[in-house]
C-alpha cells in the first residue's frame, strides 16, 4: 500500500509542476505577443518619422490675424497657422462661380475659412497651402 500511495504522490506532483509549467509558458507567450504587436504600433502618428508631412483641412472662422499667422476658431479650439508666401488665397462665390486669389492683407478677421494646410510635426508647424473663402 504505502509504495502505490508514494507513486499516485509522485505522479500528482509531476502533473501539477507539467500543469503549471504549461499554464505559465501559456501567459508568457501570450504576453509577448501583446508587447510585440505594440512595438509595431507607434505610439501617435505625428511622432512616426515614416509619414513625414501630412495635408489635412481645417474649417472655421478667421480668429485674428498676427504678421503671417492666423488663428482660425471653430468649436471652441484655436489653431494657429503659419500663411506662407507662396500660400493661395481665394475668395470662391459659389453662385456665381467666381473665384480671384486675394492677398493676407484682404483678409477680414471674421470671415469663415476652409484651409488645407500640411503639418510639419518635426517643427510644430501648421503651414496653409489654400486659404479658401466666400465672397
Amino acid at each position: 500500500m504505502e509504495i502505490e500511495e508514494r507513486t499516485s504522490l509522485i505522479l500528482t506532483i509531476v502533473f501539477s509542476i507539467i500543469l503549471l509549467g504549461g499554464i505559465f509558458y501559456l501567459g508568457y507567450f501570450f504576453g509577448q505577443k501583446k508587447v510585440k504587436t505594440l512595438e509595431i504600433c507607434p505610439p501617435s502618428l505625428l511622432e512616426s518619422k515614416m509619414l513625414g508631412n501630412w495635408r489635412v483641412t481645417a474649417k472655421g472662422k478667421i480668429k485674428e490675424i498676427i504678421d503671417q499667422n492666423l488663428i482660425l476658431t471653430s468649436n471652441g479650439e484655436d489653431l494657429r497657422i503659419f500663411v506662407a508666401e507662396n500660400t493661395v488665397i481665394q475668395m470662391v462665390d459659389l453662385e456665381k462661380g467666381k473665384i480671384r486669389e486675394v492677398k493676407l492683407e484682404e483678409v477680414k478677421v471674421g470671415s469663415e475659412a476652409e484651409i488645407q494646410l500640411t503639418i510639419k510635426p518635426e517643427e510644430k508647424l501648421l503651414v496653409a497651402q489654400v486659404i479658401i473663402l466666400p465672397f
